[in-house]
């Protein structure tokens, strides 16, 4: 993950001058190379994402134990911290992460990938637009794999609002395409397409036959579930031989009904164990400014009865999150992490970014809106140590992955 041209940097190390140097080197490090794996795996099992790259750059064996660690630690429930990409320049392949665990900058070059724009990202996939927007690909800035997705002539591909992978797009034993792996784009907020890996056409299909207008799609519990108002939720079932979707009538609190005169109000849907979570963010509108998050819970109405008209599912106020708990939320990505098994990241709170691109490169030039609400505080400080200038993309959650 070194920032400098990579042909530059072999070219250093090949250079006359340096070659009495390189010899050392390699002597040096053939003998660390002859540790045990025992010893190596030890070592490696307490590094973050970052450092095991760098790790199995190193030697051969090294590179070999590296690779089943991040095989081992796929498989398992045991996350990689989450990070931010906070800059990306399509053209060049150049990609620039925030680590919250090392509270450092990373920057990769991707070359052969050129793109026009960013539409998604999950399961550490970046969903790339294509230069002359005819489709879409999936790449993962860790290892520079690209898998392409079918073209789709109507409608665009660029007017995709979110699209998330039911899986990863990889087969980590094998290391081959995952032709199980679903793939669920929201397009224009009333259609979903639908596709799996290796397929030549998307499934296009509405939850309804009016069009609903519906957001912030996520998988959960092996369905996908869909907001179409903070009162109405849509599950997605793609078991069934053709995907088939129901509404469920969900009621909220009126007493928590803010007043959409004062605010301009975001949802967010986020999936936290065996939870669904609904967050609310609150922004002015003059400036517009985050203030406050709200956070929801999904629980069934047990209250309910035989009122067939009664919602079935209630929206039950959530006051905080736990102590080593920590919600990132965003269009493109929302997820729940644990700061104990994610260092570097504070508990009881919420990570927000903007998601729209800026309006102006004036005067009044616009940045990203982010940061760290502290849910029992409602404090709002910054989570990158760095001004922004002059990082004006939208910022992108993304949870490394091979």
């Amino acid at each position: 993950m070194d920032s400098r041209n990579p042909l530059v940097f072999n070219g250093e190390i090949s250079s006359p001058k340096k070659k009495e140097k390189l010899e050392q080197s390699e002597e040096y490090f053939s003998k660390w190379s002859e540790l045990p794996d025992e010893i190596t795996e030890t070592i490696i099992d307490r590094l973050g994402f970052p450092d095991i790259l760098r790790f199995g750059s190193v030697c051969m064996p090294w590179r070999s134990v590296s690779l089943e660690t991040l095989r081992r630690r796929s498989l398992s429930s045991r996350p990689y911290n989450p990070m931010v990409l906070f800059e990306y320049n399509l053209e060049k392949g150049t990609f620039g992460f925030f680590s919250f665990e090392e509270s450092r900058v990373y920057w990769l070059n991707i070359e052969g990938s050129p793109a026009a724009q960013c539409i998604g990202c999950s399961k550490g996939w970046l969903v790339m637009l294509s230069p002359n927007h005819t489709y879409c690909f999936l790449l993962n800035p860790f290892t520079g794999i690209r898998i392409d997705l079918p073209y789709l002539n109507k409608p665009k591909v660029d007017d995709f609002s979110k699209v998330i992978l039911i899986s990863n797009p990889l087969d980590i034993s094998s290391k081959t395409m995952n032709f199980h792996c679903t793939v669920v784009a929201l397009n224009l907020s009333t259609e979903l397409n639908i596709c799996s890996l290796g397929e030549l056409y998307w499934t296009v299909m509405k939850v309804d036959d009016h069009g609903q207008i519906i957001y912030s799609p996520i998988f959960h519990k092996g369905e996908v579930y869909s907001l179409a108002g903070i009162d109405e939720l849509w599950i997605l079932n793609l078991a069934a031989p053709k995907p088939e979707s129901h509404k469920c009538k969900v009621s909220f609190p009126e007493e928590d009904i803010v007043n959409g005169h004062e605010y301009y109000i975001d949802c967010y849907l986020v999936a936290s164990e065996d939870n669904l979570l609904m967050v609310l963010r609150l922004k002015t509108k003059t400036p517009i400014k985050t203030v406050k998050f709200m956070i929801y819970k999904l629980v069934e109405n047990h209250h309910k009865g035989n009122d067939s008209k009664a919602a079935e599912y209630i929206w039950e106020r959530e006051l905080f999150l736990a102590d080593d708990q920590a919600l990132f939320v965003g269009n493109y990505v929302s997820i729940s992490v644990s700061t104990t098994e994610c260092r570097g990241l504070q508990g009881n709170s919420i990570y927000f970014t903007d998601d729209k691109l800026p309006k102006s490169s004036g005067p009044d030039h616009e940045y990203p809106e982010t940061g760290i609400y502290k849910v029992e505080s409602g404090d709002i400080v910054p989570y990158l140590p760095f001004n922004l200038y002059p990082f004006d993309m939208p910022h992108i959650w993304i949870t490394p992955s091979i």
